[in-house]
């Protein structure tokens, strides 16, 4: 099982011609028939199908396909939305499926809601709850366990799945099921079971008998025992059983959000709490729809103030939204519409019209969220998030994998708080899509070099789709007159539409950015061409004015600005950065490839060599995080070579705060001033040798009298101090000094070229593209799967080699075989 499971995952990645074939070989042929006509995703359409097959069963329920996908829901590991998969699997009604959810305990997410629903919520023709025969015996037990165990203690401590089912007992709408539990949850104090136990006793007529019969007496003991804070509330619920009525126990519900009860109107903090309407079973829409134009209406300062809620977004993600509901819901909260559980070409249109009063910022992550929700469901289409979505780098920033410093900064729940769900999304489904919207995009700008050279120059601030810039340009629309947008972070829309650019692109925008270089060296003077050309006297006027032109044509200005805005976003291809390297790139280039956060070690190594040495780009890498000590001190040596460092990272080394990794390397500079503050705050992390032969540089370059200070500032007593530094100050020189360092042999800094990264493909190696060249078209391969001792990387691998197209995983240095010679596996993002 674990080997097919395996197999269905890696089907995430398959094409509609393969997975029927794939399905039928494993011996689901009715499987393969139902999903062979499918338009969702594998992931997708598989769970869909399994849902229906089962509801139009009779009597035909706990199959294995059905229960494997309640463990996946329980787990988090189905694209679908886990919620909606778990109220869909409630509305089976399948017993087996009921004891699983009960049973099976390993949910990392919260299921009271799930057990609630399943003994309360879900209904049946007559109204009364449907609670399976097992479910209810298996409930019973754990209470009666649960008794036993802490039978004898005067203060006990339930264990969390203990306290789980109890609440679940308690909430049954099953009056003799509720009178078993009640006494245990009045002793263990669980004041929301106790409440919603005894309306159900009320509601069946049997809260009288039973109160009077020893619910009355219990009550009481605790409310005489429980702390003062809480004693208010349990006087609530003698008051509600004294007074038989459901007031009290009604507003005892709505205080514990784990009822399964809205928050009041007026609350409008409550409903901010994850999960306020995404964990339910059935939602009360009236409650919504009556709280949706409060938003924004509020004191300045509240949260009613502001234009947002989360658990108006939790309600709009529901998959059994009504849609006359939903008409009225988007017009009093507009942006409900990034919220659909399954949204189509008219949410992608609505959403990209109508800025709906979002900020950027806002408005951004609520695209991604729509766009990867319509394309994991099979909704939206590449296509037409290609035709119709806007701005166009939302759509390719989603092309891509995220950064992997920007995992959580994307994470819904993570530092945007914006997305109403925590979904694990598996990589291979998103990269599947990824891999459509990159053949979409290369299918709606053709294969003409110069077109897709001016979609480069201004598809950053383009505000329409991707499919509108290319008639734009077609038409000759002009350079955009703002910056790009801020939004998406971390991936420039530029370059990704270089890695998706066909054979010869990249080849033309290089030549046009050296053109465009070299005119605007020539026309300022700075060039080698230009001082040529004055000392010969030869350039005619003609000439000088079109390579004046060429200087301030704007296209080539914007090219040129493009490329560096790549250098320092990414994803960054490999000729691109040996162009900014070599003789033809410019300064600002540089600095940005030495301040983007993905840039390699060999790069950093690569920028510290070049010759001439630019203060400004060494430090920089100085200051990269992924730079060695060793880099460090290679730039420290460089730049004083070049006339000394650059006076922003002397300022970040003398500043009071700084890491011990950037302070140390500068020991390698002459300067007096570094190294009497490196020295100063260097403490205890400096070695003797090494300290004494900087105190050695020091001396010569600024006397010794600093050095005596600095020694006696750190030993504390004079007869603490090293011996060179007393010498030096008896003898009032700094001969000692230099005697004492001369036998320290500092590192020797070479230059290690052969740590570079010369061998890179142009542009990342998706799997998904790997597959389509690979194994798209033949099930026999896939069903290669099926061996234990098998895995997809290794299988494109092995079919690379033997086809003689390696696509540059196997040649990397850092991806080199282990010592058992299998092909490790690539990296993804």
């Amino acid at each position: 099982m674990v080997v097919v499971a395996r197999l269905i995952d890696a089907l995430h990645y398959a094409g509609w011609a393969d997975t029927p074939k794939v399905l039928a070989a494993l011996g689901d042929a009715e499987l393969a028939d139902g999903i062979a006509e499918a338009s969702q995703p594998i992931c997708v359409a598989v769970g869909d199908f399994v849902l229906e097959r089962a509801a139009d069963a009779e009597g035909g329920g706990g199959s294995a396909a059905v229960l494997a996908l309640a463990r996946r829901a329980l787990r988090d590991q189905t694209v679908a939305d886990p919620d909606a998969v778990l109220r869909a699997l409630i509305r089976l009604a399948d017993p087996a499926v009921d004891e699983l959810l009960f049973r099976d305990d390993s949910s990392p997410r919260p299921r009271g809601w799930v057990l609630r629903a399943v003994v309360r919520d879900r209904r049946g023709p007559d109204g009364r709850a449907l609670i399976a025969p097992g479910v209810e015996r298996f409930l019973r037990r754990q209470v009666h366990r649960t008794e036993r165990r802490l039978a004898g203690y005067d203060r006990p401590h339930p264990a969390r799945v203990e306290m789980l089912l109890l609440n679940a007992a308690l909430f049954a709408d099953d009056p003799d099921l509720v009178a078993f539990a009640l006494p245990l949850g009045i002793r263990l104090e669980d004041l929301t079971g106790v409440a919603r136990g005894l309306e159900t006793l009320r509601e069946h007529g049997r809260l009288a008998e039973l109160w009077n019969d020893g619910l009355r007496e219990l009550v009481a003991q605790v409310a005489d025992a429980v702390s003062h804070y809480r004693t208010s509330q349990w006087q609530e619920v003698l008051k509600a059983g004294d007074g038989a009525t459901g007031r009290n126990l009604a507003f005892l519900l709505r205080q514990s959000q784990s009822a399964a009860v809205l928050p009041a109107l007026d609350d409008a903090d409550s409903w901010t709490t994850p999960n306020t309407a995404s964990q339910h079973y059935e939602l009360d829409w009236a409650g919504v729809l009556a709280f949706a134009p409060l938003i924004g209406t509020g004191e300045e300062g509240t949260q009613a103030g502001q234009a947002t809620s989360r658990g108006l977004d939790e309600a709009a993600a529901r998959e059994d939204l009504p849609a006359d509901v939903r008409a009225e819901f988007e017009q009093s909260y507009p942006r409900a519409v990034f919220w659909t559980a399954r949204p189509g070409v008219e949410a992608l249109i609505c959403a990209s019209v109508d800025r709906r009063g979002l900020n950027p910022a806002a408005r951004h992550f609520g695209l991604r969220e729509l766009l990867r929700r319509g394309l994991l469901h099979g909704s939206l289409s590449a296509a037409e998030a290609v035709d119709y979505g806007a701005p166009a780098s939302a759509v390719l920033a989603v092309s891509t994998p995220v950064p992997p410093t920007l995992i959580e900064y994307y994470t819904a729940k993570g530092k945007n708080s914006f997305a109403p769900h925590n979904a694990r999304v598996p990589l291979e489904a998103e990269e599947r899509y990824q891999a459509d919207i990159r053949a979409a995009v290369a299918e709606a700008v053709g294969p003409d070099p110069a077109r897709w050279l001016k979609v480069l120059t201004r598809v950053g601030a383009w505000e329409d789709s991707l499919t509108e810039l290319v008639r734009a340009v077609d038409d000759g629309v002009g350079l955009p007159d703002r910056r790009a947008h801020r939004w998406p972070r971390g991936v420039d829309a530029a370059a990704v539409l270089l890695e998706i650019a066909p054979e010869g692109v990249l080849e033309g925008v290089l030549a046009a950015a050296q053109t465009a270089a070299e005119a605007a060296a020539t026309a300022t003077g700075t060039g080698a061409g230009s001082r040529a050309a004055a000392e010969a006297d030869a350039v005619t006027d003609a000439a000088a004015d079109a390579v004046t032109d060429a200087a301030v044509d704007p296209e080539a200005r914007a090219l040129l600005g493009i490329l560096t805005r790549i250098l320092d976003r990414g994803p960054v291809p490999q000729r691109l950065l040996d162009f900014a390297i070599g003789p033809h790139g410019t300064e600002a280039m540089r600095l940005a490839a030495a301040r983007n956060p993905a840039a390699m070690g060999g790069t950093l190594w690569r920028l510290t060599d070049r010759e001439p040495a630019e203060p400004g780009v060494l430090a920089a890498v100085y200051l990269h995080p992924l730079a060695s000590r060793e880099l460090r001190m290679a730039v420290v040596v460089r730049s004083e070579e070049a006339g000394g460092l650059h006076p922003g990272l002397v300022r970040r080394l003398m500043t009071g705060e700084v890491d011990p990794a950037l302070l140390l390397p500068a020991l390698e500079s002459r300067s007096p001033h570094v190294l009497h503050s490196v020295l100063r705050r260097g403490g205890r992390m400096i070695e003797t040798d090494r300290r004494v032969a900087a105190y050695a540089q020091l001396a010569e370059a600024a006397g010794p009298e600093p050095v005596w200070a600095l020694e006696l500032e750190r030993a504390g007593k004079l007869e603490r101090m090293h011996e060179a530094v007393r010498a030096s100050m008896a003898a009032h020189s700094d001969e000692p000094l230099r005697a004492a360092a001369a036998g320290f042999r500092g590192p020797r800094l070479e230059r290690v070229t052969g740590n570079w990264s010369s061998v890179s493909s142009s542009s990342r190696p998706y799997l998904a593209d790997r597959v389509r060249a690979r194994l798209d078209g033949r099930p026999e391969r896939w069903l290669r799967l099926l061996d234990p001792d098998s895995a997809l990387f290794w299988l494109l691998a092995e079919y690379e080699q033997e086809d003689g197209q390696d696509d540059g995983q196997a040649d990397r240095p850092d991806q080199a075989a282990g010592p058992t010679g299998s092909p490790p596996e690539p990296p993804r993002g």
